[in-house]
């Protein structure tokens, strides 16, 4: 992952940290440095942070193995300053999944703060300072105890998309729609998130980093929910490209830079002798390749290959989620062994304009 640290794997899963936790390593170096406390007093606070971030990394391999049991796979987990992140390949629609994979992650944390309860001395008042800017090995599990404890309520406010905004999602989706549900649940995020900037202007800056986090991904996970279920039903072959430009495999650089020149594509099927299609090329590729290719070179050199096609009946909610497609690039699509035409994001995303536009849309896709 670009800007992230690469610290290993488990579970198949990838662990990244990003460069921006470092910073907060350095701003706790400093601080202490300027403070003037003693290299020991500045050990253990880092040492408390990193080990405040495992807890939270057993926080999102928590999400992780409850999705795996539900057969979801995850991308990869990023640790960030302000929290973790799991991202998985796709969300779960149901309810239910939903609830046991959102709730699992704070779970976690309650479970290690209860862990740390059993193993803490009993006597508050044998601790010389309970106050986190005052780390020792003397107050060490209590306070790594009372930032779980703290995690694990913290992510089940209803905050959407936090955990507890994803469980908030899951019951109210029981009553109505999940657009409904997103769209509610996405309100009630924004004004926890506005709440949590204001907070944070008076006592801590970590939690507008936080609100202004809730409130970008809410927007951005509301829309991609919105055009899920303007897409769903819907497959690959209703919106294939029956008219699309060829040009041959022995066409030249210099002659399909002309071609573009002369139209307005910016996509191409390439054909082979026998006029079957066996690749695309886009016009990136064709500019790119002006940099370091010869101009006599031919299309069969550079292009995409057609074996990279998709079925007709695959749909196109995972067309578009999964970003199989990019918008210039055509890509064939195929229904029993043969190409019948070609798609392409831009196709997916005119689509939904019209959708959007107008109830009549099916008068205008078939």
């Amino acid at each position: 992952m670009k800007g992230s640290l690469y610290i290993g794997q488990y579970a198949k899963v990838k662990v990244f940290i990003h460069w921006t936790f470092f910073i907060l390593i350095s701003y706790i170096l400093f601080l202490g440095v300027s403070m003037g406390q003693q290299a020991v007093a500045i050990g253990w606070h880092i040492l408390f942070i990193l080990a405040v971030f495992l807890c939270i990394l057993f926080h999102e391999f928590g999400h992780v193995l409850a999705g795996q049991r539900l057969g979801y796979k995850t991308k990869d987990i990023i640790i960030l300053p302000i929290g973790g992140l799991s991202r998985f390949e796709k969300l779960p629609d149901s309810p239910k999944e939903e609830l046991i994979i959102s709730i699992s992650g704070p779970m976690i944390n309650l479970l290690i703060a209860v862990l740390l309860l059993l193993v803490i001395p009993n006597n508050l008042s044998d601790f010389p300072s309970l106050e986190i800017s005052e780390v020792n090995s003397r107050n060490f599990l209590f306070l790594l105890f009372e930032v779980n404890l703290l995690l694990g309520i913290f992510n089940l406010i209803p905050a959407f998309p936090m955990d507890g905004g994803r469980v908030f999602r899951a019951f109210l989706t029981l009553f109505i729609s999940r657009v409904k549900a997103t769209k509610i649940a996405s309100a009630v995020g924004t004004v926890f998130a506005i709440v949590f900037i204001l907070l944070g202007v008076f006592f801590n800056p970590f939690l507008i980093f936080i609100g202004l986090f809730i409130i970008f991904s809410a927007s951005n996970e509301s829309s991609i929910v919105n055009i899920s279920a303007l897409l769903e039903g819907h497959t690959a072959g209703e919106l294939v490209m029956h008219k699309f430009d060829l040009l041959d495999e022995n066409t030249t650089l210099a002659e399909a830079s002309k071609e573009i020149l002369d139209g307005q594509s910016t996509s191409f099927a390439v054909i082979s002798a026998q006029k079957t299609v066996i690749g695309t090329i886009s016009r990136e590729v064709l500019l790119s390749s002006l940099k370091s290719l010869d101009l006599d070179t031919p299309l069969s050199k550079i292009m995409n290959p057609s074996t990279k096609s998709i079925p007709s009946n695959i749909p196109l909610k995972d067309l578009f989620i999964d970003k199989i497609l990019d918008k210039n690039n055509l890509v064939p699509v195929t229904e029993n062994g043969e190409i019948i035409g070609m798609i392409n994001l831009e196709n997916i995303l005119e689509f939904i304009a019209f959708k959007k536009a107008t109830s009549e849309w099916k008068k205008i896709i078939n």
